[in-house]
């Protein structure tokens, strides 16, 4: 019992050191700046599906969500689903629409394309080309913008189950400013 014990607070101080490498923010990106995102990037292992929480920036607040990873072939599919989404003008673009990002561990960054958008609910799957990624949803004016703009709204903050350790990158994503 005892060792057992001293194996947990060893498990405990090594996750706290781990968070105070990340730094502040670790639980959310922010911004840093008026030109990038502190963004969370995830490795994700073979054959193995993982959960990963999303949350709202403080642009969006009570938007939260989940997101399912799947790492097969070469490519992740992602199923994100997503609720208490404010409206794209609540976050400075009047008319936009949500657009869904990928951002790898260098700092390649794909539009994975627009969200439906179904009352304050998003529900969308996507192909993601990388093995360790952030995943970012911002309000964009052009659909077909490409890199994401300041009015981040989600974020892909870090997997749900605690028992499942995987390497966990913060990486600054460049944003684009009007």
């Amino acid at each position: 019992m005892r060792a057992n014990n001293h194996f947990l607070l060893r498990i405990t101080f090594a996750a706290i050191l781990a968070l105070l490498a990340l730094g502040p923010g670790t639980a959310s990106g922010e911004r840093n700046g008026a030109t990038s995102w502190r963004l969370l990037t995830v490795a994700y292992p073979d054959a193995r599906d993982v959960d990963v929480s999303l949350g709202g920036s403080e642009r969006a607040l009570t938007a939260r969500g989940l997101l399912r990873v799947k790492w097969r072939d070469n490519q992740a599919s992602v199923e994100l689903e997503a609720d208490q989404m404010p409206a794209a003008a609540e976050l400075g673009v009047a008319g936009g629409q949500y657009v869904l990002w990928a951002v790898s561990q260098e700092k390649q960054i794909v539009s994975l394309g627009p969200l439906p958008l179904s009352g304050k609910k998003i529900k969308s799957r996507a192909q993601v080309p990388f093995r360790i990624f952030g995943l970012m949803v911002t309000a964009e004016s052009d659909p077909q913008a490409k890199s994401p703009s300041g009015a981040v709204a989600l974020e892909s903050r870090l997997p749900l189950n605690p028992n499942l350790v995987l390497p966990v990158f913060r990486i600054e994503v460049p944003l684009t400013i009007p």
